[in-house]
């Protein structure tokens, strides 16, 4: 299956960006945050603690946004509309240090990005999102 994400934007999604997330809070209003992610070649990949505010918001209302600034050119953006399809625990460890190697170079989350004590009491959680809708300017 062909990628959705045109070629010329596909190093918005393949480089360590920072994109914003933004899910629909229970009231209706829009919840927006900051994440690392990581492109597989079909969905995006977000890692997060399972008791998070953006993981709450996905479990009750799937539809999702993910937006990723050019760093280089503000008027170069690639918007993309999409639906999560799994939120799961399995692999959340192997996916973060996919994630640190990418933004940081390091090896590992837990002794790089957070202390490594951390490790043992961590819930997180891997979001898929699967792109349905994806608009690029610039």
């Amino acid at each position: 299956m062909p990628s959705i994400i045109p070629d010329k934007y596909t190093d918005l999604v393949e480089t360590a960006i920072v994109v914003t997330l933004a899910s629909i809070m229970p009231d209706g209003a829009v919840h927006q945050v900051a994440v690392w992610r990581r492109w597989d070649g079909s969905h995006i990949l977000i890692t997060s603690d399972a008791t998070a505010q953006k993981v709450k918001n996905l479990r009750a209302n799937p539809h999702v946004s993910v937006f990723a600034l050019d760093p280089k050119n503000s008027g170069r953006y690639l918007s993309i509309r999409g639906m999560v399809e799994e939120i799961t625990p399995q692999g959340v460890i192997a996916e973060l240090d996919r994630h640190t190697k990418l933004y940081t170079g390091a090896d590992e989350y837990f002794g790089s990005a957070e202390p490594i004590e951390n490790k043992a009491t961590f819930h997180g959680v891997i979001i898929r999102i699967r792109p349905e809708k994806v608009i690029g300017m610039g």
